[in-house]
């Protein structure tokens, strides 16, 4: 079962949009995606975070692939995502023909605000691409992350795991998995 636009009931006082994203939004998506990711900062060695943290900040390489979304809550921007029309531009072993979610933050201050709204923007948009999956990955350590996925009903797909350490660093790691999600999508039918 799909998670509808609306899955995220704002609180009263709050006003939530998903929205694209243009460059002007850029250093306030970047210090959202910062401001999320800090928490991981001590959990994993800097020699893999930091250019994983870089890899996630380069929003003009996303943009070059997808579309950028952000979720403005009370008209400022709290939330991040990126859309890959073709998961593969990842180079994570996801199938020809599936779309995916990259980068998916949102500031601490701002939780329970934006997530849900994100993912269903991004299986809104891959349902209307035709693609038949909307996958994405997350990390062994983001265990909030892993429990919001399986409360909506994302599938694990241990066969597309990977190792980030061995991604991202130039040592020898310890092993570091990065968990696949993936909802299977029902195809928009046209309207006769």
């Amino acid at each position: 079962m799909s998670v509808p636009d609306t899955a995220v009931p704002a609180p009263q006082h709050a006003v939530l949009l998903v929205r694209d994203a243009v460059p002007a939004d850029y250093p306030a998506i970047r210090d959202v995606v910062s401001a999320a990711y800090r928490q991981y900062a001590d959990l994993i060695t800097h020699d893999i975070f930091s250019p994983y943290l870089a890899d996630v900040l380069d929003l003009e390489a996303h943009a070059r692939h997808g579309r950028l979304f952000v979720v403005e809550v009370d008209e400022r921007i709290r939330g991040f995502a990126a859309f890959h029309p073709d998961a593969t531009v990842q180079g994570v072993g996801f199938p020809p023909g599936w779309a995916s979610g990259r980068a998916l933050a949102v500031h601490p201050s701002a939780r329970g605000h934006g997530a849900r709204a994100l993912l269903a923007t991004g299986e809104r948009i891959a349902r209307e691409a035709g693609a038949p999956v909307f996958a994405f990955h997350t990390h062994s350590y983001m265990t909030g992350a892993i429990s919001l996925y399986e409360r909506l009903g994302y599938r694990r797909a241990p066969e597309l795991d990977f190792n980030l350490a061995a991604r991202y660093s130039r040592f020898d790691a310890a092993p570091i998995m990065s968990f696949a999600y993936l909802r299977h999508l029902t195809p928009v039918l046209a309207c006769a």
